[in-house]
């Protein structure tokens, strides 16, 4: 597996955005919508799932993603890293799409509100 840093998904993005005829935030939905395909493919399906976003385009994925899981039933809790500032358009716009959901939001503006999770 590759992992990429922000410059590089950025050039990925640039490049199937002129490329295809495809809009960032489709280009978003699509992602999400893989990415919840494969969770399903995963039997992720009977498991609370917690999604971090920041306020970026990456974290309009998260949004996405976390709107698909809503949307079919699956418990699913959002954590938005506030950081001072709105979020690009993208984000924006997933995030109006993701108040229309059964997901739980949360705006995390300080490190000792990072919840605590068990695995077990």
């Amino acid at each position: 597996m590759q992992i990429w840093d922000t410059a590089r998904i950025r050039e990925w993005d640039r490049y199937t955005i002129s490329h295809e005829p495809i809009t960032s935030l489709d280009l978003m939905e699509r992602a999400a919508t893989v990415c919840f395909e494969w969770l399903l493919k995963h039997h992720y399906s009977d498991r609370p799932i917690a999604v971090f976003c920041g306020k970026g385009n990456n974290g309009g994925d998260g949004l996405a993603l976390g709107r698909l899981l809503a949307e079919n039933q699956q418990p699913v809790q959002v954590y938005v890293l506030e950081t001072g500032h709105k979020g690009t358009t993208d984000f924006q716009e997933n995030l109006t799409r993701l108040y229309g959901t059964r997901a739980t939001l949360h705006f995390l503006s300080s490190p000792d509100r990072l919840p605590v999770f068990e695995i077990g």
